[in-house]
This record gives structure tokens, C-alpha cells and sequence, in this order.
């Protein structure tokens, strides 16, 4: 219905997207590292990314078919694949970093399950972390304001990811309705 844009992936527009991103990065990606982007889309973060001047060895996964046949189109020479992390089964340790926006917001009649399954499959996939951004349901949501997508409890995702590991962030500072989270393996890979 949007055609390739940042509406067809339900962000307001292109700005908000790339404040979604620039938020993420903020994680600790630097030129050289490896990044598998789990629910590329159309390989947006990619080509963010590179304009930042970040080289990186990137990997997309999408479940769209359509998604991956444009992001192909894009950049031919990405390795992009259609499915989910699941069907994926990257061994454990696999990237240097695990990025998410957005794909998580799907909403499941399971109550979460599918998101606490994800959760630390995502950080086992990782070397040096993992980051991604939820739609925060401490936000005062109106009336159809979400479209049917999920909404999380900041202090729920962190406790769970406090389980994953001692070095975790939550960043609610910018946008009212997003969280961002940050998971690393080890305090040398988070950003001073």
C-alpha cells in the first residue's frame, strides 16, 4: 500500500525511522564489525548505516518475501534471506552484533511468548550484543494510535534481560512511544 517506505514498514516517516537507528547504533557498532539485522525490511539499516560511513559485514532477515526481493534489488551484493531467526539457526556467537527495529511489534495472540522465546535466542547469536526497540506501553496510547502492534512494559523486557546479562540499558529519552535496549556481553563492548 505505501510501496517502498518507511510507511510500509509502519514508521511514521523517514526521520523517525533513522532516529530509531541512530538510536540503536548507539549500541557500540564500528566499521569492520558484523551485523545480522533481523527484520531488515528493505534493508533500510543497511543503507543508513553506510551513509554514517559504517562499513560493516551485514546479513538481513526478513519474513516478506517482497521485503527481501526489494532490499535485494537495492543492494545485490547483501546477504539477505526470507524467514525468521528460527529458520535461520545462525550457530551461537555468529555476528558481532544482533539489531532489531521494529520487528518485534508484531502482535501475537500468545501473550508474549514469542518475544520471551526470541529474547535470548537473539543473544546467543551475538558477540559482543545485542539492540532493539519496542514500542513502550508506559506511553498513554489513544485509541487506535498503535494500528494492532504490540506494546511492551520497560521493566518487563529488562528484567528479562537482566537474566541474560549484567550489562544491559533501557533508552526511553527519544521518542515517547519507543524503547530502546541494549544487551552486551561484557562492559568492553558498551560505548564510554
Amino acid at each position: 500500500m505505501h510501496g517502498q517506505s518507511p510507511q510500509a514498514l509502519y514508521w511514521e516517516n523517514r526521520e523517525v525511522q533513522e532516529l530509531r537507528f541512530e538510536t540503536l547504533l548507539g549500541c557500540g557498532v564500528k566499521t569492520g564489525d558484523s551485523v545480522l539485522d533481523v527484520g531488515c525490511g528493505f534493508a533500510d539499516l543497511y543503507h543508513y548505516m553506510r551513509a554514517k560511513g559504517l562499513e560493516v559485514d551485514y546479513i538481513g532477515i526478513d519474513l516478506s518475501p517482497d521485503m527481501i526481493e526489494i532490499a535485494n534489488r537495492r543492494a545485490p551484493a547483501l546477504s539477505l534471506f526470507q524467514g525468521d531467526l528460527f529458520d535461520f539457526n545462525p550457530p551461537e556467537k555468529s555476528y558481532d552484533w544482533v539489531l532489531l527495529s521494529g520487528a518485534l511489534n508484531e502482535p501475537l495472540q500468545d501473550e508474549g511468548a514469542y518475544l520471551r522465546a526470541m529474547l535470548p535466542r537473539l543473544y546467543s547469536t551475538c558477540r559482543k550484543g545485542l539492540a532493539f526497540n519496542l514500542l513502550n506501553d508506559d506511553y498513554e496510547w489513544t485509541e487506535g494510535e498503535r494500528y494492532t502492534l504490540q506494546a511492551c512494559k520497560p521493566d518487563e523486557i529488562m528484567a528479562q534481560l537482566n537474566t541474560l546479562s549484567p550489562h544491559t540499558m533501557v533508552r526511553v529519552d527519544y521518542l515517547d512511544v519507543d524503547a530502546s535496549y541494549f544487551v552486551w556481553r561484557d562492559r568492553q563492548f558498551q560505548p564510554q
